[in-house]
Formats: structure tokens, C-alpha cells, sequence
């Protein structure tokens, strides 16, 4: 029987599912997630997140802040999902305010973003930076703009609306704040020390974590088993090969290959093609590297070929990037959507102006 004229039979297309659902990045991907939320988990039944957050606010009056360099320290460590390592500590720094789901997803989600255009751990930038021959500090000169326009449009649009609670120094002042923060947090900053100094596959480094704290702590086992499973409940597996799955066949049947040429044969101007083609394709894979890599290689000679025009760069950046962010099956939107219960329509409302501001500051920086 002949292939229906979307392109593909509907068992070609169960038989690309399963192989996803499969795949060792997959498989991967869900083993990474599922050791993340379990040291989440089990750090916060121990009292680690809340003494970390405590010892934030005894050094810092406005909670608000504090709700925001949580996600923003945790951003500095690139790895899928990352947003729910941090997730947790956001939920119990909000503790003593009103804020609303929709509120503590974005400040979780948005925060840990922001360092993306030029943090140099961050593959996007340096194969950015690789594809258009140029060194990654080029990257920070150029896109640290953006940053600051991601830092002061989620302060401005939500940030100062949040019900956070203001704090009170502790009895033990100061350094009794330090000292909740460094013990609150060495059970994430051994992960980050292991996985970015020490170059440690993250879910032996989370493993390990997890047994020193097991052997300190002595958590009953109904606590270590509960960690575990909340990584394994069916919304978060599904959700996460599902992502895998839908990412898997639009390279199967190249719809992201096709975009690129098609707005190019339109004949837009060459800042709108720079700046929509890198949107689309991470609007539809949620994926940094996915828009770089398809997109950059077509759009150089549109960039000034050999001699790279740095803030058309940006822009290509900044525009694929805000895809990402409104991509619906950003995985890092898509579980931290399910562990806070917030809804769609709360979370766009809050983005899309957001985004609205990076693409204006580059799109000012451009023209100007």
C-alpha cells in the first residue's frame, strides 16, 4: 500500500516511534532526569533546600531576589532538564508568599536561562562560535546585551509581582547564613563540581551524592525509595519520551532540513530570514543546538560570509533562543509545567512579553 501524501504510512511512523522510545539518548536522557529528581527529592526531605534557601534570606531582605538566584546559580550548570535540580529549592524559597504556580515556574524556568547566550559551558554557544570561525569570547561581547535584557524583562514583567514574603536576619546573623547556604548546598555543588571539573557522567556523580548522603543522613528507605519514583512517575516518563519521540521523527522525515530553504526562495529581507528562520526551528524543537546547527551553516553568507557581521550573529542567536524558550516541548518547560500543576495559558501571558524585549533589544541593536 503507497504511503499516504503527508509522506510516511502509519506503521512507518509506530516503528520511528518505538525506536525512539528505545534510543540510548533517550534511555539516557530519562536515567539523567530521573537522578536528578531523586537528589531533588531527597535533599528536600533532608532539610538541604530549605537551609539553603534560609540561608539566602538571612543575607538578603527582598525574598524576590533570592527566588531568582537560585534558578540563575543553577543555570550555570548545563544539562537537560537542569531546570528541576533547582526547581525544588525555588518551591521552598517562596514558601513564606502567595506567589501562583504560573509565578514560581517562570521565575524557575526563565532565571535559569538567562545565561545562555554566553555562558561558555553551554554547547549552543560553542558550536555558535565554531560555525561562524569565530572565538567563544566573541559570543559574551556580543550577546551579554541580551542577558541583561532577559534579566530585566523577568524582573520587570514578573519578578516584582511575586508574593515572595520579605525575610528577617536570623539570630545568628550573617554567618549563620553562610553557613546554611554551604551546607544547604554541597549536595548540587559536588554535581557541578563533578561534571564540569572533574568530567564525571552526571548520574554517577548524582549516585554518589546520593549514597554519601544516605550513609550521613541514615533516610529511612521508604524516603530513598519515594525519591526514586517521583523521577519514574508515568507523566514525567511520557512526557520525556514523548519530547525524545517527537524531536526523533521531525529529523526522520527532515521538516526541520526543509525551512531554512523554503524562506530563503521567498525573497524576505535578509534580517527577517535571520531572524525567523533560527525562531521556527526552535519554536519546533525546542532545541539550541538544533536551530545552530541547521540554521547557521545556511544563514553565514547572509551574516557577511567571511567577514561575520557579529550582531547579525546575535540576532540569529537571540531569535533561535526565544524559540526555544516558547517551545512547547522545551523539556525543561515541559516537566517543571507538571511539577508546579501551572498552566498554559498562565505561562505564555508571562513569556511571550519577556521574549518580546530580548528581540526588540536585538533587533534595536541591529538596525541601530
Amino acid at each position: 500500500m503507497d504511503a499516504p501524501r503527508s509522506g510516511r504510512a502509519p506503521l512507518w511512523t509506530l516503528v520511528e516511534l518505538g525506536r525512539a522510545a528505545i534510543a540510548h539518548d533517550t534511555l539516557l536522557l530519562l536515567a539523567r532526569i530521573i537522578t536528578i529528581m531523586a537528589l531533588s527529592a531527597l535533599a528536600g526531605k533532608l532539610g538541604y533546600l530549605d537551609r539553603f534557601a534560609s540561608g539566602l534570606r538571612a543575607l538578603i531582605s527582598d525574598n524576590r531576589i533570592v527566588v531568582a538566584l537560585i534558578p540563575a546559580f543553577g543555570g550555570m550548570l548545563p544539562m537537560p532538564g537542569g531546570t528541576m535540580l533547582t526547581a525544588p529549592m525555588v518551591e521552598s524559597a517562596v514558601s513564606t508568599g502567595h506567589a501562583t504556580p504560573e509565578q514560581k515556574l517562570f521565575v524557575s524556568y526563565w532565571f535559569r536561562h538567562v545565561w545562555e547566550y554566553i555562558w561558555p559551558l553551554y554547547p549552543g554557544v560553542v558550536v555558535g562560535a565554531a560555525l561562524v570561525n569565530r572565538p567563544v569570547s566573541d559570543f559574551f561581547l556580543y550577546n551579554w546585551p541580551i542577558t541583561l535584557a532577559a534579566i530585566a524583562s523577568g524582573a520587570f514583567f514578573v519578578l516584582r509581582r511575586v508574593d515572595a514574603g520579605r525575610n528577617h536576619r536570623l539570630r545568628d546573623g550573617v554567618m549563620g547564613g553562610w553557613k546554611n547556604i554551604l551546607i544547604g548546598v554541597w549536595p548540587f555543588g559536588v554535581v557541578v563540581a563533578g561534571v564540569l571539573v572533574l568530567q564525571i557522567e552526571l548520574i554517577l556523580v548524582i549516585l554518589v551524592v546520593i549514597a554519601v548522603l544516605v550513609i550521613l543522613e541514615r533516610p529511612a528507605g521508604t524516603h530513598i525509595w519515594r525519591a526514586f519514583r517521583r523521577g519514574t512517575e508515568f507523566q514525567i516518563v511520557t512526557l520525556i519520551v514523548g519530547v525524545a519521540a517527537y524531536q526523533h521523527l521531525l529529523d526522520a522525515v527532515s521538516v526541520v532540513d526543509a525551512i531554512p530553504p523554503l524562506l530563503l526562495r521567498m525573497s524576505l529581507p535578509e534580517v527577517v530570514v535571520i531572524a525567523v528562520v533560527p525562531m521556527i526551528i526552535g519554536l519546533i524543537t525546542g532545541v539550541t543546538l538544533a536551530f545552530i546547527a541547521v540554521s547557521f551553516p545556511l544563514l553565514i553568507p547572509l551574516m557577511g560570509g567571511p567577514d561575520i557581521n557579529m550582531e547579525l550573529v546575535m540576532l540569529g542567536f537571540a531569535s533561535g533562543f526565544v524559540g526555544c524558550l516558547l517551545s512547547p516541548v522545551h523539556l525543561c518547560l515541559v516537566i517543571t509545567r507538571e511539577y508546579f500543576g501551572a498552566s498554559w495559558g498562565g505561562i505564555y501571558r508571562m513569556l511571550l512579553p519577556a521574549c518580546a524585549v530580548i528581540m526588540v533589544v536585538a533587533a534595536l541593536i541591529v538596525l541601530l
